[in-house]
């Protein structure tokens, strides 16, 4: 069987834009102003938007990992990023960036074909 691995890294500014859009289609509303703030929990990615517009004090708007996982798949659908739906997808923190690691398991052929090396690789 082989198996193929992706990884697709997102920038701040696609996983704000991306919660943003998943608490729409989910009827979340979120309070007035912008985000101006993201704090991500590296343990279990809950993800905390801070929203704030002026003269009114600054609120949080959270988001558990689900929800974040939700959004970045609708977000890659959305922008054409491959990913494809019976793959494993994990998020992860890779060169401090969130991302998914994507592996796709295919099955092996029912016409196997014995396989054989031969010669020698001299120091391999």
């Amino acid at each position: 069987m082989s198996s193929e691995y992706r990884i697709v890294f997102f920038d701040d500014r696609e996983i704000v834009l991306a919660l943003v859009e998943h608490a729409r289609t989910q009827g979340v509303k979120l309070p007035p102003g912008r985000a101006v703030k993201m704090t991500v929990d590296r343990g279990n990615f809950d993800v905390k938007l801070i929203y704030a517009k002026k003269g009114t004090p600054p609120q949080p708007v959270e988001f558990h990992s689900a929800a974040l996982s939700q959004a970045l798949i609708r977000h890659c659908k959305r922008n054409g990023i491959p990913l494809p739906m019976r793959a494993h997808k994990e998020l992860r923190f890779l060169d401090g960036r969130i991302a998914f690691v994507v592996q796709l398991e295919r099955p092996a052929t029912d016409a196997l074909i014995p396989l054989e090396y031969v010669g020698t690789n001299a120091g391999v």
